[in-house]
């Protein structure tokens, strides 16, 4: 998998946002098409909460780890 991350200022005062592209197998892409067509939201809408939802789940095993100690 190939990351490529870059820097972009939004139209309209909004805040600056971080652009990653992703090389991902043509049969995710479609499933991710599909899953945001059926919620009439955008890919890259679907895959930004994925990301946070992922990133939330990582900070909470992070900090239950923590306090194991």
């Amino acid at each position: 998998m190939s990351i490529e991350l870059k820097e972009k200022e939004l139209v309209g005062g909004k805040r600056k946002r971080e652009l990653i592209a992703v090389y991902i197998p043509k049969e995710k892409k479609v499933a991710l098409e599909a899953w945001a067509a059926s919620e009439e939201r955008s890919v890259s809408w679907i895959v930004a909460k994925l990301i946070d939802q992922a990133l939330c789940s990582r900070q909470q095993q992070q900090e239950g780890s923590d306090n194991d100690n």
